[in-house]
């Protein structure tokens, strides 16, 4: 009788082993991340920092797992690397072009930004607003597009994110 019991834990040990997959599962949908994100504040773990200008960064996230990088130069003007995405878990992997990659954790605060971080707790991160929301404008009906949809914003009222960072973003980005 002994003998049946530990065939059986055996090969019920066994199923559970054979049976494990390598991709973790992401604690988000992948269709969260698919759109246009720009930059507007990091931690380096000393503090928050704004990132207004020329040191904004844009991530277009694409649904067919390509994107595109946008960053301004040296030199004043704009270049993109286009990259291969994929998610694995809690982790973004992305592979430029040119033949960088980074691995990167990622997540959503309490706006709804998308974060991402280079380390697993999160000490030093960088904030990425949804790059359609943050155009805004007096008029009383205005359509603004974003690569994933197209949002109204009534006088006097707005989707982007709200609070002081947002809104020298916002004014930096109207600047341009």
């Amino acid at each position: 009788m002994k003998k049946i019991y530990y065939m059986l834990l055996l090969a019920a040990l066994s199923m559970t082993m054979v049976s494990c997959d390598d991709n973790w599962d992401s604690p988000y949908y992948v269709d969260d991340i698919v759109g246009s994100w720009v930059s507007y504040y990091g931690h380096d773990g000393y503090g928050e920092y704004d990132i207004i200008g020329r040191d904004q960064v844009r991530y277009d996230f694409y649904s067919n797992y390509t994107g595109r990088y946008t960053y301004y130069t040296y030199y004043g003007g704009m270049d993109f690397v286009d990259f291969d995405w994929q998610i694995r878990g809690d982790r973004l992997i992305i592979y430029y072009y040119d033949g960088d990659s980074e691995y990167l954790y990622y997540g959503y605060d309490r706006n709804g930004d998308l974060i991402m971080a280079t380390d697993p707790h999160f000490y030093q991160y960088t904030a990425y607003c949804p790059a359609g929301y943050y155009y805004y404008s007096q008029a009383k009906d205005v359509v603004t597009d974003s690569d994933t949809a197209t949002t109204k914003a009534k006088e006097g009222t707005s989707t982007a994110p709200k609070g002081p960072r947002a809104t020298k973003a916002r004014e930096a980005l109207v600047e341009k």
